[in-house]
């Protein structure tokens, strides 16, 4: 209750900045109703031409090809089910398909599709990026400390022509941001954070040597003014409803992950 009433307190006031939106996975939704398969190129291809920022999750094949796709595992969004590092990318690309719009699992509704479309390639999502001169956040998912993971994919962006600045690379794990440091010097960092870590999060960012810290929503005026003053930009996840978002304007961050970006910016520019 006293969450949802500081919400609509907030969410009565102008916001006092125009956060940069960020389309979660994609962004699978318009307006609240599932509209892409999460991860997939309809979805970047619709993000890129609305002008959002590409977010995006890497895991590795048992091949070492990074594929786009959210979890390690195939079982909520394919067809197949096991790990993606159990199978080639060649198998997963041939056989294994999206089978659902939206993001299963999330507060917002997903719904099987009679649509087949193949798990992208980091390749695919880069060029994409390189065409459009769109800007992506990836995320390397797993624990890494050896840094294949972070190499792979600065060589995948060195391959596509992209300016390595047009690239932000998060990650919960503080040894995958100091990876991706060591092999990508010219792109941006950003510390991902639960509620649990919250406190020592500013702290972890720095050290990093990172641009962003990322907390899981809600936070408040407080915690964006202390990263701000620690010369930090602040980007929250995941807001997928209007409040959130209005609320987050309002204590000043910089940029907003969401799964529903027209929405986002429908809210933010109206």
């Amino acid at each position: 209750m006293l969450l949802a009433t500081a919400l609509a307190v907030i969410a009565t006031a102008a916001p006092a900045t125009t956060p940069e939106i960020q389309a979660h996975r994609g962004g699978a939704y318009v307006d609240g109703r599932p509209a892409y398969p999460e991860s997939t190129m309809p979805a970047f291809r619709a993000a890129a031409r609305r002008d959002f920022v590409l977010e995006l999750d890497v895991q590795m094949t048992k091949d070492g090809v990074p594929l786009v796709i959210h979890d390690d595992t195939l079982d909520r969004t394919t067809v197949c089910r096991g790990p993606v590092a159990a199978r080639t990318a060649r198998q997963i690309r041939r056989a294994c398909p999206t089978d659902v719009l939206g993001s299963p699992g999330s507060p917002l509704p997903a719904k099987r599709t009679r649509q087949r479309i193949p798990v992208p390639t980091l390749a695919e999502v880069l060029a994409l990026v390189r065409r459009t001169g769109a800007k992506a956040s990836i995320e390397l998912k797993r624990f890494d400390p050896a840094g294949a993971s972070a190499r792979a994919l600065a060589a995948a962006v060195a391959r596509a022509g992209v300016p390595p600045a047009s690239i932000v690379v998060q990650s919960f794990f503080p040894p995958n941001l100091a990876a991706a440091r060591a092999a990508m010097p010219n792109a941006q960092r950003a510390a991902l954070t639960v509620k649990a870590g919250e406190a020592a999060s500013v702290q972890i960012a720095l050290d990093a040597g990172a641009a962003w810290v990322s907390p899981q929503f809600p936070v408040d005026a407080a915690y964006v003014e202390a990263a701000h003053a620690a010369g930090l930009k602040v980007v929250p996840y995941t807001l997928d409803r209007a409040d959130e978002v209005r609320a987050a304007a309002q204590i000043g961050v910089d940029a907003i992950i969401t799964d529903d970006p027209v929405m986002a910016r429908r809210v933010l520019t109206g």
